[in-house]
């Protein structure tokens, strides 16, 4: 595996989040995104947009470690392959979960450590991507959150229906209106942003899986390049 492959997961990540700023631009340029912000009275779309935004910093921050972890990886594979008897430490504590994972290897002999050293790796790997599944999740419900308070909006306008008078039904149309507009705007920009957090967290669990793989196959030649002690 070449630097340049290893870069391309902050490459892919670069991408995404060029799509999303153009996709906002677009949205602001043509009036649309200050339409939704200014309807919703809850303000709960710039909630899911500020999630939506610091996430996705999260993303490129960790697309940017799985990165450097991958480059790592390399360097640590040529080197095993270059000397049978090279010192992997080639790197200072806690900089390398893969660097980690190899002397763990050399320390324990059971098999059984060898699953759990990698799962542990795996899971470090992983990092704190749960809490990006959570906020993703989370703005689809604030998105639902607003389609209920929207309803409610909208059931509170008829709630004087007996009452009404001929001059009050353009108020009412306009309660009603403001209410469907706070219950579809917050629906949709909960799912478009939910949308685009999963496929940036997809790509990191993806990403961090291929790091895995890269280090337990460097694991298995250094079993096998180590000398059976007699």
């Amino acid at each position: 595996m070449s630097a340049s492959t290893a870069y391309r997961i902050f490459l892919y990540w670069l991408i995404l989040a060029g799509l999303i700023l153009f996709s906002v631009y677009v949205g602001w340029d043509l009036g649309v995104l200050e339409i939704i912000l200014a309807r919703d009275i809850t303000r709960i779309s710039v909630i899911v947009l500020l999630l939506l935004f610091f996430a996705t910093i999260h993303c490129g921050y960790r697309s940017w470690f799985l990165t450097m972890q991958l480059l790592m990886a390399e360097k640590l594979n040529s080197c095993i392959k270059e000397d049978k008897n090279c010192e992997i430490r080639l790197f200072s504590n806690g900089q390398s979960l893969v660097q980690e994972y190899l002397e763990g290897l050399q320390k324990g002999d059971a098999d059984q450590d060898k699953v759990i050293l990698s799962e542990v790796m795996a899971e470090r790997l992983r990092g704190t991507h749960q809490v990006g599944w959570f906020i993703a999740g989370m703005v689809i419900k604030l998105g639902l959150l607003g389609t209920v308070i929207g309803f409610v909006l909208m059931l509170s306008s008829i709630s004087g229906l007996d009452n009404l008078d001929i001059s009050d039904i353009k108020q009412l149309m306009q309660q009603m209106t403001q209410g469907m507009g706070v219950a579809m705007n917050t629906t949709m920009v909960g799912l478009v942003s939910s949308m685009l957090l999963g496929m940036q967290y997809l790509l990191l669990d993806r990403c961090a899986d291929q790091v895995v793989t890269t280090g337990v196959g460097i694991g298995q030649d250094l079993c096998a390049n180590e000398p059976v002690q007699e």
